[in-house]
């Protein structure tokens, strides 16, 4: 079986190139074709499969078959000898992404012997993993620094075959288990690679390395980084956003964090005073409606259906209205979905968690609570009022052996 000659091996620069159909072989997307040669990249390594088109067809996928590469089209090519055409925008991006990941991995391998685990690119940035959950701020800002420094040199790279023998006796930034001619990647003097990515030729082509995101979990540093022609978008995305941001506050840019945690402070201290006059709303309103309802068996029930714009001033409610003893509260809130708040006063007879788990079996909806309080949600608003029926008919059949009965 022949094996495919990968074109993008020796020349990640070529767009164009013919090739003839060796064999094909169906697949639930259409048909896979295999060709004598290819300058299709199959996904590999962390880096996504090239896209573009196979004599005039739009190329779905390109996939690894062994030693083959497998082009996955929606039909087949007419022709035995066919045209492939690289879509170039996103291979020169991968291109810049891919060779950004090698200066930066080895930046952070010289700044401060840190190895990286894996790769991802993805379609907005790409993320190594860090074999450390200790990197440092500082230590992440003088990486960047190194890697970029390695860009604006524009140092020349170079792409050499050499036996695993040999390649694992070279200096490489990770030893390579493959048998048989090893890919070499060489950014002269700074970084030696076994890879079979596609790379740009000279370390100037990747463009601005900037790291976006910081995360840290399980013995593991993950950074989130752009490189080129994503950077200069990303950093245009940020201007406009810090713009619009600074016309919000009528300011200049370079005043806006300090506002918005000003800003961010006085809606804390606003929020704060919002709910402590929510409480004292919540109770005056609970006396009122405790010294109305009407009183049975030394007992009072309090039920009302309030606004879906109330629902955090009636969980209040029902809490301060559980103060007033003796005293059952059913409170529902409209809404889509509509909730249901049950509370009584502490060492009440009821169990109000059992009174709203059976509630919600027969209406639908999740929650739960304790023995003098409990609260659902996901309730059918046009049954709300027949679930409030349905736990006060429980209350009053004695169910829950409470006192509460009817007169």
């Amino acid at each position: 079986m022949a094996i495919t000659d990968r074109l993008y091996y020796a020349d990640c620069y070529l767009q164009e190139f013919q090739a003839h159909v060796i064999r094909t072989s169906p697949d639930g997307r259409g048909v896979r074709v295999f060709l004598d040669r290819t300058a299709f990249y199959p996904a590999s390594g962390g880096q996504p499969a090239d896209q573009g088109t196979l004599a005039g067809i739009a190329v779905l996928d390109v996939v690894e078959e062994g030693e083959d590469v497998a082009h996955v089209l929606s039909e087949s090519p007419s022709s035995e000898i066919v045209q492939g055409v690289i879509d170039w925008r996103r291979r020169f991006d991968h291109m810049q992404q891919h060779t950004g990941q090698h200066v930066l991995s080895a930046a952070f391998e010289k700044a401060g012997g840190y190895k990286t685990v894996s790769f991802h690119l993805g379609t907005e940035t790409s993320t190594i993993d860090l074999d450390s959950d200790r990197v440092g701020a500082k230590q992440i800002e003088e990486t960047e620094e190194l890697a970029n420094k390695i860009v604006f040199e524009n140092r020349p790279m170079q792409i050499s075959f050499r036996p695993s023998a040999e390649a694992n006796q070279m200096d490489l930034r990770k030893p390579t288990f493959r048998e048989g001619d090893i890919r070499v990647v060489e950014i002269e003097g700074f970084d030696l690679s076994a890879c079979g990515g596609t790379h740009v030729s000279q370390t100037g082509a990747i463009g601005l390395i900037s790291i976006r995101k910081v995360d840290t979990s399980k013995g593991l540093t993950r950074i989130a980084f752009v490189c080129g022609g994503r950077a200069l978008r990303r950093a245009r995305r940020d201007f406009a956003i810090l713009s619009e941001a600074a016309r919000q506050f009528s300011t200049g840019l370079e005043n806006v964090p300090e506002l918005i945690a000003k800003q961010a402070l006085e809606l804390r201290d606003a929020e704060r005073l919002r709910n402590k006059l929510l409480e004292d709303l919540a109770e005056l309103e609970a006396l009122e409606l405790w010294r109305s309802a009407p009183e049975r068996n030394g007992s009072r029930l309090v039920r009302r259906l309030f606004a879906a714009e109330d629902g955090k001033k009636v969980k209040m409610l029902a809490h301060a209205l559980a103060k007033h003893a003796p005293a059952i509260a059913l409170l529902g809130v409209r809404g889509k979905p509509a909730g249901l708040f049950l509370a009584q006063s502490p060492g009440g007879k009821a169990n109000l968690a059992d009174v709203l788990k059976q509630t919600l079996a027969k209406f639908g909806g999740k929650g739960g609570g304790v023995h003098d309080f409990a609260q659902g949600g996901g309730l059918r608003e046009d049954q709300l009022e027949e679930a409030l029926d349905s736990a006060e008919s429980l209350l009053r059949a004695g169910y829950f052996a409470v006192t509460l009965m009817s007169s």
